[in-house]
């Protein structure tokens, strides 16, 4: 991935992105049951919690606060739609296989990624604004999140109801949507390398983030 890219979504979205993907986690009942607004409200309460019960822990034990996000996010963001998005017409080239190393390569690039400034973060100041039901299956849900500086930062969290479970197909940070930055990021590595080469470029960078 080119370094203006990279830097643009994890320089953009490393302080707040937590909050989106703490947005996103619940049980499969919650989720069947209640809006996507108080999903939102509900489960972030109850990520902060866990996060601030466990502290001690997982300020020494990295591996443990990574699983926890792994745990709770995996089920409730569709990595799977998000990187069928993300790769537009490529994806209709791409064999299954090769579908679902991405889709997983992308789902492990992130917990990695923002498990950390998830836990870091986990105390700013969070305001929830409002959701739009754009249909039966689809909303968007308007967030705010107050940075160290005071500023008022917007976060827009597209989602779909599949399979009666709310999930995340998109974040939207102060105006720049993550599946349209992987998108251009994407398509410049396909250029290159083709999806084989994407697939390998974000697994070394996996490999990288996960060594000692």
């Amino acid at each position: 991935m080119n370094s203006k890219s990279r830097s643009l979504t994890l320089g953009t979205a490393k302080h707040w992105l937590w909050l989106v993907l703490a947005a996103a986690l619940s049980s499969p009942v919650m989720a069947n049951t209640i809006s996507p607004l108080q999903l939102v409200d509900i489960t972030v309460k109850e990520v902060v919690a866990d996060m601030n019960t466990n502290q001690a822990v997982y300020s020494t034990d990295q591996d443990k606060l990574h699983a926890m996000v792994m745990e709770r996010v995996a089920p409730h963001f569709n990595f799977h739609r998000m990187t069928q998005l993300a790769m537009a017409n490529h994806w209709a080239k791409a064999t299954p296989e090769q579908r679902r190393q991405i889709s997983e390569e992308m789902l492990q690039m992130m917990v990695r990624t923002y498990a950390n400034s998830m836990f870091k973060f986990r105390n700013h100041p969070l305001n929830l604004e409002d959701e739009k039901l754009l249909n039966p299956r689809t909303a968007m849900v308007r967030l705010s999140v107050t940075t160290e500086s005071g500023q008022a930062v917007g976060v827009v969290l597209r989602m779909e109801n599949r399979q009666e479970a709310w999930q995340v197909i998109d974040v939207v940070i102060d105006g720049v949507s993550m599946v349209i930055t992987y998108r251009g990021t994407f398509a410049e590595e396909i250029s290159k390398s083709g999806i084989d080469g994407l697939i390998t470029n974000i697994k070394n960078e996996n490999l990288a983030r996960a060594a000692p």
